[in-house]
């Protein structure tokens, strides 16, 4: 396991790709959560099996594997219902996420995630890098990515909490509403993390 782990997260459509991607390009190894949980729900797996038993037949496509817009539909709009969603695949993806990081050989590594406050990934993390946007910049971004309308896209960002929500638990805070995010910013951040894992690692006990 990486000798120092932190999180990249904050609401949907806020830009964490971007910002992990300026990560990566200054060395640092990031596991992507969004990744992590497609591959736990593939089909045949037993996170799979859960997330049919909770929500029906109905979120699986003619071939038996996970439709992931029927199932954005269902929870998207029901916060209840994301959150057994997230009981179910949280414990998955950790495991995955964790198994990512070790086989990855990383002394410092990131994982970028919309749900790791408050879920079994955060346990990992010893700081958090949050992201946020204002909403009607983050409404255009969901609708361009994921091709939705704005309907959809709202049901979204209404099923997340507030970003002072995210912001309680930030180490780090970085607004992402231009087309470009301020390098410098990211710079001292990925300093101030690989100094911080540094001086981890000479006063870890042997």
């Amino acid at each position: 396991m990486a000798d120092y782990i932190f999180g990249i997260t904050g609401p949907t459509g806020a830009g964490k790709s971007t910002v992990s991607d300026m990560f990566r390009k200054r060395g640092i190894y990031v596991a992507d959560a969004d990744e992590a949980s497609r591959r736990v729900t593939e089909k045949g797996s037993q996170c799979l099996d859960e997330i049919r038993n909770a929500f029906g037949g109905g979120i699986l496509n003619e071939c038996g594997a996970l439709d992931r817009e029927k199932l954005g539909t269902i929870v998207f709009g029901d916060r209840k219902k994301l959150e057994i969603l997230t009981r179910i695949t949280h414990k998955y993806i950790k495991e995955y996420i964790a198994d990512e990081i070790d086989r990855s050989g990383a002394a410092i590594a990131a994982i970028d995630g919309a749900v790791i406050i408050g879920s079994p990934v955060y346990d990992m993390c010893r700081c958090m890098v949050v992201v946020t946007a204002d909403k009607d910049i983050r409404l255009k971004r969901i609708m361009r990515r994921d091709g939705i309308d704005g309907g959809a896209a709202v049901n979204r960002i209404n099923s997340q909490p507030e970003d002072c929500e995210y912001i309680k638990y930030a180490d780090y805070v970085i607004e992402n509403n231009g087309s470009k995010i301020q390098g410098e910013q990211i710079e001292h951040i990925c300093n101030q993390i690989k100094s911080e894992a540094k001086n981890k690692s000479k006063t870890t006990p042997l």
